[in-house]
């Protein structure tokens, strides 16, 4: 069996979570690992006896790529997805895939001039519950959409360039974009927002300037509404992202993107289905990913949908900084 030939940017955390997800899947390769720090790389290369780079200009050059794995925070990205798509690589991108709409344009267009696969990492669509309602919604059983009510809620430190709003973006730009994106899927593209921001309970911490609460209404040209909030000052070592989502025919309580009550309404009757079939989320998109790629299929959540949760929270900051003001959503 011929394998895809993977290379990977990035030996943190997430590119951590990504190789060991893809030694499980029979279909992938690693070939090469780049980090800036050699011992980091080395380290995660003993999984998948990969060859070593600190140079991605170096790896792209040596290594017969055909999937580029991306896992930086956007910082420390400077036009790797671009020097990849002319390369007719396809590209897997951890979320935000940058903090600034232009760049994330920039990605679009690479993509789109190269007629490359890509995937932003937003595992949450993954999710059985959230599938099983998708399905309903696509084939016109859920009826018109109603009210989405959606919160992010934690509370750590992070990491240090985590806790700074110009390399991060803020919360809402690195964890609270998951409810933001999901919102999108089952919903569609907002057509305005408003939002306040605030920090409470970090505001004596060094460093800290990133907001830890957030709040959000949006419009939809359906008429529908969305609620959508974050925190960094709720229960420690918990990192939970949940839904409610109101449709015409049925509502849908969130336990988890696996778990979920139904509730029909059915001849004026009440009829509720619980639902709980949980999955590894990220290790089903890499092996839903790779899938794609090796069998020449649509991609699934394309780097164009990255951009337009990305500018669903920049509208959303933008209206925050504006004390409130309704934003446009634009859709690129």
């Amino acid at each position: 069996m011929e394998r895809v030939k993977v290379g990977v940017l990035g030996a943190g955390s997430m590119g951590e979570v990504h190789v060991k997800n893809l030694i499980q899947i029979p279909e992938a390769e690693i070939k090469a690992i780049c980090d800036v720090s050699r011992p980091r790389a080395e380290a995660l290369s003993r999984l998948c006896k990969a060859k070593v780079y600190t140079d991605f200009n170096e790896m792209l050059e040596k290594e017969e790529l055909e999937v580029l794995y991306i896992l930086l925070p956007p910082f420390a990205q400077n036009g790797q997805f671009e020097q990849a798509a002319e390369k007719g690589i396809h590209i897997f991108i951890e979320k935000p895939i940058a903090i600034a709409s232009d760049r994330g344009k920039s990605m679009v267009d690479a993509a789109r001039k190269a007629k490359i696969k890509s995937h932003v990492g937003f595992h949450m669509r993954y999710g059985t519950a959230i599938q099983k309602l998708k399905e309903m919604i696509d084939d016109g059983s859920a009826g018109r959409p109603v009210l989405f009510n959606g919160r992010y809620q934690c509370n750590s430190l992070h990491v240090d360039w985590w806790r700074d709003v110009n390399l991060c973006g803020g919360q809402i730009f690195e964890q609270a974009i998951h409810v933001y994106d999901i919102c999108r899927y089952m919903f569609g593209h907002p057509k305005a927002v408003a939002s306040f921001m605030g920090n409470v309970c970090h505001a004596d911490v060094r460093g800290y300037t990133v907001e830890d609460v957030s709040a959000s209404v949006s419009t939809f040209t359906t008429g529908a509404q969305a609620a959508i909030t974050a925190n960094n000052c709720s229960v420690p070592n918990r990192w939970d992202a949940l839904f409610d989502m109101i449709y015409q025919n049925v509502s849908v309580f969130f336990k988890s993107q696996d778990e979920a009550e139904f509730h029909f309404l059915e001849d004026g009757e009440e009829r509720v289905e619980y639902f709980n079939e949980p999955i590894d989320h990220k290790l089903e998109e890499d092996r839903d990913f790779i899938r794609r790629v090796k069998e020449d299929l649509p991609s699934f959540c394309p780097v164009d949908e990255g951009l337009r949760s990305l500018l669903y929270v920049e509208a959303s900051l933008h209206s925050a900084k504006m004390d409130g003001q309704k934003m446009r959503v634009e859709i690129y």
